[in-house]
């Protein structure tokens, strides 16, 4: 069977590595197809996929195509038995596309930005539980279309972490010149370029002093955040008070982002190592969640990966309409609910943000236990399997719809 896996920007081979490994393991023909239209520059330009990662180089062949126009006309042209995608097929002229086309989940996205179109061209939608599936139907499936909803989804978990097996926490402890012994915190630092510029984002957050918090609302006349400016609740006065939180507790404070959002000075300034992402298979932030004690976010869906790594989170969350995004994004998942990704003690624990500024200043790494029952219980509700084998599962899903053709 040949598998094409479109990849749009070089962190797909978080998600697909994996599942490109097994599928090269049973001895299908793999196809990465690299989309040369992204642009080099810019926010996304370091993602710009222009090679495979050395572990998946020996096997796999690579193409290159420019934009979705043209990933249509070379499917056309070189048809492939399954295309494996993180996105839904795209449409040419309404037709569907004539391979089967089967889309994996992609953390949070295919419940808030995908479309009732978009699962009903797929062949087949890979979800990580069955959870993702019910949310997807109760969302889109209308009258006479709930069976098709049934009938397109499968669970197969979440094959990003099947490499977890494979990482070995005291080799990423010397490589990155941890010492041994002492607990680490993982701090994923709020998105303050990729994030929507709301005013409070802007205007009282990103400020480092007071004075210029103050000028900017007080010009705006936005009072609503003078208890902000009064209290100095903004991000560099957070990164203080999570090395706080890591001095108190004898921890090293390991900062990482995303190239798009560099990291402030005055954080870099208080880290004691700061990582974007050398590596995308395996994945940065699996080797640091590998021997985190604590991962320390705000609303990032890193929570899935830290809870399968038996690392309990802490999200600092803010105010929904500080954080800018449509109302049924917050509502369906980025949001602080009990029993939802971001909050569920024992596993992911959730607090408002701006309780976070004193409290990491009295909290300790015990006030964020991991209850294994608790975790347990997550997995198995968002993430399906605890086996390291979602990829094989996938794959087998991969192999029906190939004998099909």
């Amino acid at each position: 069977m040949r598998v094409a896996f479109p990849i749009h920007r070089k962190n797909y081979y978080r998600p697909l590595g994996p599942v490109i490994e097994e599928a090269l393991r049973r001895g299908h023909q793999v196809d990465c197809w690299h989309d040369w239209s992204q642009s080099r520059r810019g926010p996304k330009g370091s993602e710009f996929p222009d090679a495979v990662p050395i572990a998946l180089s020996r096997g796999s062949k690579v193409r290159t195509f420019r934009g979705t126009a043209d990933l249509i006309r070379q499917i056309e042209i070189d048809e492939p038995d399954v295309v494996l995608s993180l996105d839904p097929p795209p449409h040419a002229a309404g037709q569907r596309i004539a391979p089967k086309w089967l889309w994996l989940q992609y953390a949070a996205d295919i419940l808030v930005y995908s479309t009732r179109e978009g699962v009903l061209a797929a062949d087949s939608v890979a979800t990580y539980s069955p959870y993702w599936a019910t949310k997807l139907t109760e969302r889109f499936a209308g009258p006479g279309t709930t069976r098709e909803f049934e009938r397109r989804t499968v669970a197969v978990g979440m094959p990003e972490l099947d490499i977890l097996s494979q990482i070995d926490p005291d080799d990423v402890r010397r490589r990155l010149g941890l010492p041994p012994g002492r607990p680490v915190v993982l701090y994923l630092p709020f998105p303050l370029r990729s994030n929507p510029q709301t005013f409070w984002l802007r205007r009282v957050f990103t400020p480092a002093t007071r004075l210029v918090q103050g000028l900017g609302t007080l010009l705006a006349r936005r009072m609503e955040y003078w208890e902000h400016v009064r209290q100095g609740w903004n991000d560099r006065r957070l990164v203080e008070s999570v090395r706080e939180f890591c001095d108190r507790a004898g921890a090293i404070l390991v900062m990482k982002s995303r190239l798009k959002d560099p990291i402030p000075r005055y954080a870099r300034a208080l880290a004691d190592r700061v990582l974007y992402d050398p590596s995308h298979y395996p994945p940065t932030i699996l080797e640091l969640l590998s021997l985190a004690s604590l991962c320390i976010h705000a609303y990032s869906t890193a929570v899935f990966e830290a809870a399968y790594c038996s690392v309990p989170s802490l999200c600092l969350a803010p105010d929904g309409p500080d954080m800018g995004l449509p109302d049924h994004v917050l509502d369906l998942a980025y949001n602080g609910g009990l029993g939802g990704i971001f909050n569920w003690p024992g596993t992911a624990y959730c607090v408002p943000l701006r309780e976070a500024f004193d409290g990491l200043r009295r909290w300790g790494l015990a006030d964020f236990p991991l209850d294994t029952a608790a975790r347990k219980r997550y997995v198995e509700r968002f993430l399906g399997f605890d086996d390291g084998r979602s990829s094989g599962r996938l794959l087998d899903v991969a192999e029906r719809l190939g004998a099909r053709v």
